[in-house]
């Protein structure tokens, strides 16, 4: 068929007729690449990189988005063309804080033209925890870091005395803490309870085979129940006593001789979490956890017993060599969030939090690898809606104070 106007040998119908008359039909009746460079359309950049905030030992990732024919990218970091970066992401290797204030940009181009996107930058910030070291609260973990996978709402939940729960594919929280009264003054076992928070993670994160666990007991079964791995034989979150376990809270109740933990597993491998219980008194947590960081290991529970202090600490089969520092505070529950900001302010990341003593105060634990001064990020947030922008921002819960009818979380990154 010819059409009176067009050049011999193009076919123009349906959609592509405008294009043909803009473009002087420049395809061929088979689909062919164009016959002249008038029918190619130079790079333009739709989206520029964005600039990223990253935890030393993790990697950033820049993007762009541009449009154009057959697009190629060349990626530069500091005005030095990054070699093999050549797709329309590039991901950094693990940051070091070297890399604090280095600038990324692409270049786009095609046979007809180039363009250079905007400068965005990196700011590394305070070190991640080992991938897979569970001691630490999921901090800047694949878990959290990016949002939690934009997980399910935060689910509050109740643990009863002698019960048990597990919930997979999510992450908990640490019991509740700064509430005198659990138990209720002089009452039994059977009217214990704890509170505790369950965010369930989104599939994109199942390969992580994460479970959380929460259980209770007779306060005489505690080192029984902590050695057995068959106990509390509840779904798959199995027990705190596996290897591959980490207790992340623990409450003592004597006058009502019952206990609660809770605790993170991961999947089984051939790293593996040793743990080690001890009693002190509170003045003597201090000196109990320096000695603890010195040997590579981390306190992740704590817990007021009688007039002491019970707490649990971990080491590390992955990472046996790095020696941690440690402060503790102690503070009345309505001062615990400004006592944990202050720890994160110097670089600590909470590891444990637990009660203190009966009247309610806290105490906490703060870790860090030797000589990691740089401030840590942290926020606080009671409304269901800051708590989801917390978490939606990367930011791990490390402990929830509850003080003046309110529920604090403490995140931090």
């Amino acid at each position: 068929m010819t059409v009176t106007g067009w050049p011999r040998g193009t076919l123009c119908m349906g959609w592509f007729s405008l294009a043909c008359l803009t473009a002087g039909c420049g395809y061929g009746v088979d689909g062919s690449t164009p016959a002249s460079a008038d029918a190619l359309m130079a790079p333009l950049i739709a989206q520029q990189p964005a600039s990223q905030s990253i935890p030393m030992g993790l990697s950033a990732t820049y993007s762009v988005n541009a449009i154009g024919t057959l697009p190629q990218y060349q990626w530069i970091k500091n005005g030095v063309a990054i070699v093999g970066a050549t797709s329309s992401t590039y991901v950094t290797p693990a940051t070091s804080f070297a890399d604090g204030g280095a600038r990324f940009s692409v270049i786009v181009s095609n046979a007809v033209g180039r363009v250079a996107s905007n400068a965005a930058t990196l700011a590394v910030t305070a070190r991640a925890p080992a991938a897979g070291d569970l001691r630490f609260q999921q901090v800047d973990a694949a878990s959290t870091v990016d949002g939690y996978g934009a997980s399910g709402a935060v689910a509050a939940a109740t643990l009863a005395s002698l019960g048990a729960q597990s919930f997979t594919q999510s992450l908990g929280t640490p019991f509740y803490t700064g509430v005198s009264g659990d138990c209720g003054a002089g009452a039994g076992a059977a009217t214990c309870t704890w509170t505790y928070a369950v965010t369930p993670l989104s599939d994109s994160l199942s390969g992580l085979g994460l479970a959380a666990g929460y259980g209770s007991d007779a306060y005489a079964n505690l080192q029984y129940d902590l050695a057995d791995v068959n106990w509390p034989n509840v779904g798959n979150a199995a027990s705190p006593a596996t290897a591959n376990s980490v207790v992340t809270s623990l409450d003592l109740e004597p006058a009502s001789q019952v206990f609660a933990v809770s605790w993170i597993q991961a999947p089984a491998s051939s790293s593996t979490f040793d743990r080690a219980q001890h009693r002190v008194a509170l003045a003597d947590l201090e000196t109990a956890a320096l000695r603890e960081g010195a040997a590579g290991r981390v306190i992740t529970a704590v817990a007021a017993d009688g007039g002491s202090i019970t707490y649990l600490s971990y080491g590390w089969s992955a990472d046996a060599t790095t020696i941690y520092e440690t402060q503790v505070s102690s503070a009345a529950a309505d001062a615990a969030a400004a006592a944990a900001a202050a720890l994160a302010a110097r670089g600590y990341l909470i590891t444990a939090i637990g009660p203190a003593d009966a009247g309610g105060d806290v105490v906490l634990v703060g870790t860090r690898v030797q000589g990691d001064t740089m401030a840590r990020p942290f926020v606080t947030a009671q409304s269901a809606a800051d708590v989801a922008s917390m978490r939606s921002n990367g930011y791990a819960t490390v402990g929830v104070i509850v003080a003046g009818g309110a529920d604090t979380y403490l995140g931090e990154r």
